[in-house]
C-alpha cells in the first residue's frame, strides 16, 4: 500500500518540482488548487521511487488517483496504484486524465483500460496574445464592453498584495451573496473555503493576482499560477455583476499584466454550468483540453 498522507502547505517544496516539469497543461497539477480544495477531496499524496502520487477520497471512501508524475518506470507506478486501490477495497480509477496521459498509459500497458471523457471537465485553453489584444471582429463585443467600462468608471489595476487581500475577501462575500440564486448552497460553501485558503496562504502558494479598484473600491479580482513553462492557469475571477464590463476588463487587464510571457492561458472547466460555458466559449478557446477517467476494462 502506498504511504499516503494529507497534503499541507508545508509540502509545496516537495510537490511543486513535479508540477513544474509537467507538460500536460491541466489545472489539476497546480499546488494552489490541490491545497485549496483538499477539504472537498480529502487530498493525500506520497512520493515514492521518484513518482508523485495524489489520491482523492470521497465521503463514501471510494478513491481516485491523478496521473502519477515522475521520470521513472510508469508501468511500475501504475501497478503501485492498482495495488493500493485493491488493498483499500476500491476499484482502480484515474481521474482528470487527458488524452496525452492516456496515450502514455496505453504505451506501457496496452489494452487493459478504458478511457471515458466527461465534457464538464474539459478545460478551456486560450492564446495569451488573443486575450491580451482582443484583436479582430470576433472580439469586437469584448472591446465594446471594455470601452464602455473605461468611459463609465474611475478605475485602476493593481497587483494583489497582503494589503488588499481583506478588500478582495470582502468582494468575495458580496459576490457570494449575489450568486445564491445561481449556485447551490453547497458549491458556494465549498468555494468559500477554497477562496479563504488561497488568500490565507497567498504568498506561500506563489499565487499571482490582480484587482480593479473601481470608484475607490476593490470590485474585481483574478489570480492564478503557472501550469508548466508555457501556460498560465487562472484559478479564480470575481466581479460584481452590477459593474458593466467588469468581467471583460479584469480578464483583459490580468492577461496583459501577468500573462504576456506565456503562450497559453488555461481558464479551467465550466463544470456543466450553462452560463459559465457560454462565457468561456465567447472568448474563443484555441483548444478544449479533454479530460476523463480511466478504469480497468474488467471493472467496467
Amino acid at each position: 500500500m502506498l504511504n499516503f498522507r494529507p497534503i499541507t502547505i508545508d509540502d509545496k517544496e516537495t510537490v511543486q518540482p513535479f508540477f513544474d516539469k509537467s507538460i500536460f497543461g491541466n489545472c489539476d497539477f497546480s499546488f494552489s488548487n490541490i491545497l485549496s480544495w483538499k477539504h472537498l477531496y480529502n487530498t493525500a499524496f506520497t512520493v515514492e521511487d521518484g513518482f508523485l502520487y495524489i489520491r482523492f477520497q470521497s465521503p463514501d471512501d471510494s478513491s481516485c488517483y491523478l496521473f502519477p508524475l515522475g521520470d521513472g518506470d510508469l508501468k511500475k507506478a501504475l501497478e503501485q496504484i492498482k495495488q493500493d486501490a485493491q488493498e483499500r477495497n476500491n476499484p482502480f480509477m484515474l481521474c482528470a486524465i487527458t488524452q496525452a496521459m492516456f496515450n502514455r498509459i496505453e504505451n506501457v500497458m496496452p489494452g487493459l483500460f478504458v478511457y471515458e471523457t466527461e465534457r464538464n471537465w474539459y478545460e478551456y485553453i486560450y492564446s495569451a496574445g488573443d486575450l491580451i489584444s482582443l484583436a479582430g471582429r470576433k472580439y469586437q463585443a469584448k472591446r465594446n464592453h471594455i470601452n464602455k467600462f473605461k468611459r463609465t468608471y474611475s478605475w485602476e489595476y493593481l497587483p494583489i498584495t497582503k494589503d488588499i487581500i481583506p478588500d478582495c475577501l470582502n468582494l468575495y462575500e458580496r459576490w457570494n451573496i449575489e450568486n445564491r440564486g445561481y449556485n447551490s448552497e453547497r458549491s458556494l460553501r465549498e468555494e468559500k473555503i477554497a477562496t479563504q485558503k488561497a488568500f490565507d496562504n497567498y504568498e506561500r502558494l506563489g499565487l499571482t493576482g490582480g484587482a480593479l479598484r473601481i470608484n475607490g473600491e476593490i470590485l474585481a479580482y483574478s489570480y492564478g499560477q503557472p501550469l508548466g513553462k508555457d501556460t498560465f492557469g487562472i484559478h479564480a475571477e470575481k466581479c460584481l455583476y452590477e459593474i458593466d464590463g467588469g468581467f471583460a476588463m479584469i480578464n483583459q487587464q490580468f492577461a496583459e499584466h501577468n500573462c504576456a510571457g506565456y503562450l497559453y492561458i488555461n481558464r479551467e472547466e465550466d463544470l456543466g454550468i450553462d452560463t459559465l460555458r457560454k462565457a468561456k466559449m465567447s472568448y474563443h478557446p484555441v483548444m478544449l483540453l479533454e479530460k476523463g477517467r480511466v478504469m480497468r476494462k474488467t471493472e467496467n
